[in-house]
């Protein structure tokens, strides 16, 4: 349901737009595909300016606040290092409490960009009676509300509540019109969810009229991919989540190479890879990619300075470690902690994985060091107990 809302709205961003002053200005979409660019480059400021600008520009039109209000929402999920493969997979995600809470400031501006929207929709809809694009644009603003309460609020209820209300008003537009191929991103990614609830839950699933198929729910997202005249790599995002989720490595990896060869400056991307290696296993390959990141975010690549290199050091590192590269892993754990940007958790943890690879490898005096500097910092996950320890007898794993 997370990917639902994220990529749907994407899909909005780039609703299919032809004549002046109509929602199908060749101008308008153009100018639209150029925005959400820059939210596949993790341009998210850019990506919010550019969008308020468009908004001045095509004053008339629903499209601009819509994507503005998306662009806030993913900037924030970007901040809070939420929009990777692994978190898309990891189990209990939904249940679990928020990091942190979204400023304030921000929800206000997500909000006010919605009702903005809606408006401009309802207008468009009152004066063109039947209008297939600002009914698209109507059910794209559920679409924006059920991202924000399943990713930024965790709230399962309202979420499956504005994706409802989203998954129908596509539902409708495909029903009249098999081809608006776009439309078929929501209505799959609804499908497939709600075809993948647990069985002890769809008994109350299909009491509240929450009804889906997997099957069919890929074959829309696909139909999406390939037919999609302005969401199909939305689709393809989310095709690669499920890809991997379902247990097709290849495809999944293929994506995912494809989407980064398109968007080189998305680290995300290219750590995707790496994460598809691992289940694919190949763990040489995701290795390197591992590697590969962290040394362009070291040499300031596009974009890829904004890895969160002190964090992203001690994950990597503990991934190296699972896939039988503890010396390389050891570099990485070292890296982060000179690294005067590295967070307090990550800097004990990372002299303490030091110090157990060090014992591992027999340098034993370097090992103590390593505790010695635990020692020193805030106790992180019982970490002066277990260098205590390990001060009086070698880590053994």
């Amino acid at each position: 349901m997370r990917v639902l809302i994220v990529t749907g709205a994407l899909m909005v961003v780039l609703a299919p737009l032809a004549q002046a002053q109509s929602l199908r200005d060749a101008e308008y979409l153009n100018a639209a595909h150029e925005g959400a660019d820059y939210l596949y480059r993790l341009e998210h400021d850019e990506a919010i300016h550019y969008f308020e600008e468009l908004a001045r520009n095509y004053p008339h039109h629903p499209g601009p606040p819509l994507a503005e209000a998306y662009a806030i929402m993913l900037r924030e999920l970007f901040a809070k290092q939420e929009l990777e493969l692994d978190q898309f997979l990891a189990p209990g995600y939904f249940s679990s409490g928020s990091r942190r809470e979204m400023p304030v400031a921000d929800r206000q501006a997500f909000q006010r960009a919605i009702v903005r929207s809606r408006e401009l929709a309802e207008k468009y809809f009152a004066a063109h009676a039947g209008d297939p694009d600002a009914r698209y644009y109507l059910a794209g603003c559920e679409g924006a509300l059920g991202a924000l309460a399943l990713t930024i609020d965790r709230d399962y209820m309202s979420a499956l509540r504005y994706g409802k209300a989203a998954y129908r008003g596509e539902r409708a537009l495909v029903e009249e019109d098999p081809e608006f191929w776009d439309a078929y991103l929501t209505v799959g990614t609804y499908e497939y969810v709600m075809g993948n609830i647990p069985w002890y839950l769809k008994w109350i699933a299909a009491i509240a009229g929450y009804r889906g198929s997997e099957k069919r729910g890929f074959e829309y997202l696909i139909t999406a991919a390939e037919k999609g005249e302005f969401v199909g790599n939305d689709a393809r995002v989310l095709l690669m989540v499920l890809y991997v989720r379902e247990g097709y490595y290849d495809y999944a990896l293929q994506v995912a190479q494809e989407l980064h060869e398109r968007y080189p400056e998305n680290f995300l991307l290219h750590v995707n890879q790496a994460q598809i290696l691992e289940r694919k296993r190949e763990p040489a390959r995701a290795i390197e990619i591992y590697l590969e990141v962290v040394r362009l975010a070291e040499e300031g690549r596009k974009n890829y300075q904004k890895v969160p290199l002190g964090t992203f050091r001690y994950t990597a590192g503990l991934r190296l470690i699972e896939l039988g590269a503890r010396e390389r892993a050891l570099e990485l754990f070292l890296g982060a902690t000179q690294d005067p940007d590295t967070p307090d958790r990550e800097r004990a943890l990372s002299h303490l994985r030091a110090g157990e690879i060090l014992d591992l490898l027999g340098e034993r005096s370097e090992a103590v060091s390593q505790y010695e500097e635990v020692q020193k910092l805030r106790e992180f996950e019982n970490s002066h107990d277990t260098v205590s320890k390990y001060l009086k007898s070698p880590y053994r794993r």
